[in-house]
């Protein structure tokens, strides 16, 4: 409408009339309209795109809250959930027995879920929309169970599965893709049958699936084995003692005579019947074992928490490496734990006098873990930086606070001996330190036996959890 040029009042009879002429101004106002339009929506567009901008430049961490993603107040990324093939409505939660195992992203964006808080971190951004696909599926334990309760073997089943728990499970990269727990307390705990005198389940817990393991229990064919470790130690014993002439009486290096093989196995897989702790562990009974210099010795009573014979027909006989290792990163230590070289580099001194036969083999049941075993458990977010790292460096970086097999009350022996020029006794141990070190194999240090599951094995029900474990038929 114009605007007015000219007002007259006008009284006629009792009405007041109020008279107004207009000028048309609508052209100008609709020049000066346009123009302020133009304006506003030139600074919507700029704060938008910076919107946009600063929303991938700052953050890359993607909240969910209810199921629903907060997208910045954009939708320059966005989300689709799905279970399998089928897509869901939403993200689901926690608690819905479902698990995130893989993701797809357009433009190079990747995803790195977060399972404590369960929600994803998106990395790799690119200016630009893009789409990432998160898949979920039932998770590990339960699809674990499924399958066994349909007749496979739990090797079988942990292959199949495998893939639902990338928190807890990894390849450990080596020649043989070994599957293990990793991190620092997964759901591992399994119940083989094993009780204490009162009827009590002993737990033990499971390091992984090894590939290549020969089997004599099958003619020497290499198979791949559940590997299990017993959840708490059975006491703090020499890995081994000798007398003074040998060593110096500070133990020798060679499993095939250890005192800590023989107490914990069954007595045909060693040849000369021990003055005293052999077989205890395994036949539950009691008596003395090695603990310290020169064949000293102490009461160890087994009848109470030694294997039972519901558990022992649950371990197959296999042949176990015993090379001599010298410490480094895990993956070079588990070459040299299958390498040729023995514990006795040495050729004289006083702490090398022992005449014992070496050998990188030895068939049985019960060993103790590797040292690759401690290095490859190393989970959470420092995994691949620890994985970098010699074995003797674990207390920094977190890695031992993020290792399931490490115990701080405790030195753990493992079954590797020391390739040292030295001595021909030292063997290598876990720190409470949560460092791999070595020491004369008469020192104490607990003993946590560590074995394979027969390869019929199937795991039925429980979850890995410390109430309620795996059971196994």
């Amino acid at each position: 409408m114009g605007g007015v040029d000219v007002i007259i009042d006008l009284k006629i009879g009792d009405y007041k009339v109020k008279l107004e002429k207009y000028e048309d101004k609508s052209n100008k106002k609709r020049k000066i309209i346009l123009i302020s339009l133009g304006v506003v929506v030139l600074i919507s567009v700029s704060l938008l795109l910076y919107k946009t901008f600063a929303s991938f430049m700052e953050s890359a961490d993607f909240h969910f809250m209810e199921g629903k993603v907060d997208y910045f107040g954009n939708s320059a990324i966005y989300f689709v959930f799905y279970e399998g093939d089928k897509e869901l409505d939403e993200m689901p939660k926690k608690d819905s027995g479902l698990t995130y195992y893989r993701s797809e992203c357009t433009n190079g964006a990747s995803i790195e879920w977060d399972y404590d808080n369960w929600e994803p971190f998106v990395g790799n951004l690119e200016f630009g929309k893009t789409k990432c696909e998160l898949f979920f599926g039932e998770t590990f334990a339960s699809s674990f169970i499924k399958c066994g309760n349909n007749d496979k073997d739990a090797v079988t089943c942990f292959k199949e599965y495998a893939s639902a728990d990338s928190k807890n499970l990894a390849n450990d990269n080596t020649d043989d893709n070994n599957i293990r727990y990793i991190g620092d307390a997964p759901d591992n705990y399994i119940d083989i049958g094993d009780r204490d005198s009162d009827g009590q389940p002993i737990l033990w817990r499971i390091i992984g699936v090894m590939n290549n393991v020969v089997n004599l229990d099958n003619e020497g064919e290499k198979e791949s084995l559940i590997k299990i470790i017993r959840a708490d130690s059975i006491g703090s014993y020499s890995w081994d003692s000798s007398d003074s002439n040998s060593n110096g009486g500070y133990g020798i290096n060679e499993w095939s005579q250890a005192d800590a093989m023989k107490l914990i196995n069954k007595k045909d897989t060693y040849l000369d019947e021990p003055e005293i702790g052999g077989s205890l562990y395994w036949n539950r009974e009691v008596g003395k074992c090695y603990s310290g210099t020169s064949n000293s010795n102490s009461d160890c009573d087994f009848t109470k928490k030694g294997l039972s014979e519901n558990a022992y027909n649950k371990f197959a006989k296999v042949r176990w490496n015993t090379g001599a290792s010298k410490t480094d990163m895990a993956i070079n230590m588990y070459d040299t734990e299958r390498g040729s070289a023995t514990g006795r580099e040495c050729s004289g001194g006083n702490y090398c006098t022992d005449t014992v036969d070496r050998t990188t083999t030895w068939d049985g049941y019960l060993t103790l873990i590797y040292p690759s075993d401690y290095g490859f458990a190393v989970g959470g977010g420092v995994r691949d930086s620890c994985l970098t790292k010699a074995l003797n460096t674990y207390n920094g970086g977190s890695c031992y606070s993020n290792d399931w097999l490490y115990d701080s009350s405790t030195a753990q022996w493992t079954l590797t001996p020391e390739n040292n020029t030295t001595s021909s006794g030292k063997a290598f141990k876990i720190t409470n330190k949560g460092v791999m070190d070595t020491s004369f194999s008469n020192s104490i240090g607990a003993i946590r036996p560590v074995g394979y599951l027969k390869s019929n094995i199937k795991i039925t029900s429980g979850n890995g959890k410390i109430d309620t474990p795996y059971t196994i038929s």
